[in-house]
């Protein structure tokens, strides 16, 4: 297997190798959107397992003022001669054990288009269908969680890309990650 492409948010690739709908932004605490090595954001906010010292976080999205739906975007990345594509990330979620905190609207999709195409959603998160639910893969696309849930220590997680060409976007959508803590 090759490994087309790889970000881990080591450096500040903002504006370079990936774009985000609303500028990166932190209150110190519980409002932020940003790529971090966990110093920027409130210090109850505990992730473990991360591959380097940095990895992008979001939390309460609109806290600041911000629109309840962002994006980071990672265009142009040569698929040429390539078939069978997939796509791997580390995950995590800050679990707070007994007091899980996405609400029934609050979901992360992964979606990907190859040539200029239509956004194909390949991997989803989402609640389990309710107010302060745990969160994990949404296996089916409809908003609900179906599968594992996430934890508070990095995991991979992979889906299948369907079709090849030339170049691939890949955009997350963060929506409705408004409740804090």
């Amino acid at each position: 297997m090759s490994i087309i492409y790889t970000e881990g948010f080591e450096t500040d690739g903002n504006g370079t190798r990936y774009i985000t709908s609303v500028p990166e932004f932190t209150d110190g605490y519980g409002d932020f959107f940003l790529r971090t090595d966990g110093s920027t954001v409130g210090s109850f906010y505990e992730v473990a397992g991360v591959s380097g010292s940095f990895y992008f976080a979001a939390m309460d999205t609109d806290g600041d003022g911000q629109p309840s739906e962002v994006t980071l975007e990672i265009d142009g990345i040569d698929i040429s001669g390539y078939e069978n594509l997939s796509f791997s990330g580390l995950f995590a979620e800050d679990d707070d054990a007994t007091n899980q905190d996405w609400d029934d609207d609050g979901k992360v999709v992964f979606e990907v288009r190859i040539d200029g195409g239509a956004w194909t959603p390949i991997l989803a998160f989402a609640s389990e269908g309710f107010t302060n639910s745990e969160p994990g893969l949404d296996t089916d696309f409809d908003g609900i969680r179906d599968g594992a849930a996430l934890t508070a220590t990095f995991s991979a997680v992979s889906a299948a890309i369907a079709g090849t060409g030339s170049v691939l976007d890949l955009r997350a959508t963060i929506t409705n990650l408004e409740a804090g803590d």
